[in-house]
């Protein structure tokens, strides 16, 4: 994909995070654009095609921003700090109309995107969980895998659709709380005196 491509999905990512999806017609992106209907359409097939194509773009820069951070060579707990900080930040200027709209009219790329993040971070939890115990911050005694599964499920509360699970709930404070959770879980003695410095520098 060209990098004019991509500038111009970004900009239907925000006419969508504005005003939600099912409410954003094509004539609607072609106006935002500055572009006729008929080139509009030479770059996607309809507006399921562009929605894919747009959340999917999203997904992909997010988990490159992600990567960026896995190679600044953080240890473990710095790093899972650094990613719950991007998360934190991606959730604020994320409006739910837009994902509630692409569950509800556009399921199939929900699930697929959904089946794609979970992927991505049942990879990416499994890595940090290695790093920690090779650094000597984590405890050895651990199943990698069932702790990398339970944190994912976890995860899932704040996709939650649920209105008794999540109206109540600021979005950022589910995440923390599940993430120093998670944290305090994983971490041996050492890795517990890290975990306290990193909560004074990233939660003031």
């Amino acid at each position: 994909m060209d990098e004019k491509h991509k500038k111009f999905l970004m900009q239907i990512y925000e006419l969508y995070n504005r005003f939600g999806i099912k409410s954003i017609t094509m004539d609607d992106v072609a106006h935002e654009l500055g572009i006729s209907k008929k080139t509009l359409y030479q770059s996607v097939r309809d507006k399921t095609d562009l929605v894919e194509q747009v959340v999917m773009l999203v997904a992909d820069e997010h988990n490159h921003r992600l990567n960026e951070i896995v190679s600044e060579n953080l240890n473990a707990i710095e790093e899972l700090f650094r990613v719950n900080q991007h998360m934190n930040h991606m959730i604020s200027n994320q409006n739910p109309a837009m994902m509630h709209d692409l569950q509800k009219y556009y399921p199939e790329i929900h699930r697929r995107l959904l089946t794609k993040q979970r992927r991505r971070m049942h990879d990416a939890i499994l890595k940090n969980l290695r790093k920690g115990i090779r650094q000597g911050i984590y405890r050895k005694d651990m199943n990698v895998d069932i702790i990398s599964k339970i944190y994912l499920t976890r995860m899932k509360y704040h996709f939650n659709t649920d209105p008794y699970m999540t109206s109540d709930i600021d979005p950022r404070n589910l995440i923390r709380e599940i993430f120093i959770y998670h944290m305090h879980g994983i971490s041996n003695e050492k890795g517990v005196q890290e975990l306290n410095k990193q909560i004074k520098n990233y939660f003031k």
